[in-house]
């Protein structure tokens, strides 16, 4: 993935939920990324539940795939 911008949003579908989207919030600091993981309502994208942040991952697609992953163990309740 190649993007140039940062911060980057990244929104992603929740399975049975009309109102509500899953929100990847990636920026770079030095030669690392963080992500800020949030659930935000659909229309207004305000903040419904905070699920966490990733920090220092040296890879932007890695970075991704563990916030997924975050995401994914939030809903499923493995907190």
């Amino acid at each position: 993935m190649n993007i140039q911008e940062f911060p980057a949003e990244f929104f992603i579908k929740i399975e049975g939920q009309e109102f509500l989207l899953g929100r990847l919030s990636v920026n770079k600091m030095n030669q690392s990324f963080w992500v800020e993981i949030d659930i935000v309502q659909k229309e207004s994208k305000k903040i419904w539940a905070h699920v966490g942040n990733l920090y220092g991952v040296s890879e932007l697609d890695e970075a991704i795939d563990r916030s997924v992953q975050s995401l994914s163990n939030y809903l499923n309740g493995k907190k």
